[in-house]
């Protein structure tokens, strides 16, 4: 199903962004990746017509993920991003649903609940 999707990945540690780079790539997905949160929102301003999906960590220089998240949003009401984090409250995380935001995938990443949930993001109207 991944074919012809572009998915822009926002990690500013390495070793993450590596793994998440080859599991994508394998799984048959166009990748783009920025290191931090600026560089997320001019990557996103740049490509938007081709990315069909952020996977976003909410832990990022510069600016966090949430904030991207709302500078995404004003670009493009209809963006479609996942958050990733290590330990998220449930009551900031149900705020985030209402205001939109896809899903969430915990760190360290694991690759067969995150392939699901891109497919279920991906899918998602």
């Amino acid at each position: 199903m991944a074919g012809h999707r572009t998915i822009l990945i926002v990690e500013d540690e390495l070793p993450q962004l590596v793994l998440l780079q080859q599991m994508l790539l394998s799984a048959g997905y166009h990748v783009l990746d920025a290191k931090d949160g600026v560089e997320a929102t001019a990557t996103y301003w740049r490509r938007r017509k081709e990315i069909d999906l952020v996977v976003c960590d909410m832990a990022l220089p510069k600016r966090g993920g949430w904030s991207v998240y709302l500078s995404l949003k004003e670009m493009n009401p209809r963006v479609k991003m996942i958050l990733a984090s290590g330990y998220l409250d449930p009551k900031i995380k149900h705020e985030m649903v209402e205001h939109g935001v896809e899903d969430f995938v915990a760190k360290p990443y694991a690759p067969e609940t995150l392939l699901a949930t891109i497919e279920r993001a991906l899918h998602h109207q």
